[in-house]
């Protein structure tokens, strides 16, 4: 079965300063409460992840697992836009190859997991990653600069650079989920 790579712009300076510690510690102890008193307190800022409804009173009925996971997916919500998935698909793990076969790193593919070995952020339990504003225009220089010089890797790597260049436009980080 292959991955389907997911990507949001993400406001990577507002959850950093918000969100971010609190989702973090959570993590970090294995225990949620904090992550859910955040969310009651930020509740008309927040959708449903899979439909992008706005969180009704009893959004609690919506869990499944109730972990930090899934009510890290919920406060997350409050940060970027689902239905504007920019993400590379199933072509994620070839362009990825193709940066490091042309000397480039895969990061800007993925980006960084979130929190302690072992215990990182991952709602869909198939990999989740973070990118600040400026790892993503750090990245989109030296992609630009290698498609100039090897113009015959446009095609293969336009959705990166798409999907980094929509990030930058709108001076975000990226989300990348699967």
């Amino acid at each position: 079965m292959t991955m389907a790579h997911r990507a949001f712009a993400f406001d990577y300076a507002a959850f950093n300063a918000e969100l971010g510690p609190v989702l973090l510690g959570a993590l970090e102890a294995g225990d949620g409460a904090a992550v859910l008193e955040w969310i009651e307190a930020n509740l008309r800022d927040l959708v449903e992840p899979e439909s992008g409804d706005p969180l009704p009173k009893n959004w609690q009925a919506l869990l499944e697992e109730g972990d930090v996971h899934e009510l890290g997916d919920f406060a997350l919500t409050k940060y970027y836009d689902g239905d504007l998935d920019i993400g590379l698909d199933v072509e994620w793990q070839k362009i990825g190859d193709l940066l490091e076969k042309s000397g480039l790193d895969r990061a800007p593919v993925l980006g960084t997991p979130l929190g302690p070995p072992g215990a990182a952020f991952d709602p869909g339990r198939q990999g989740s990653y973070f990118q600040s504003a400026a790892e993503v225009s750090g990245a989109l220089e030296p992609l630009q600069a290698l498609l100039q010089a090897q113009p015959a890797l446009a095609t293969d790597l336009l959705p990166l650079q798409g999907m980094l260049q929509q990030a930058v436009r709108h001076g975000r980080g990226l989300y990348v989920t699967f």
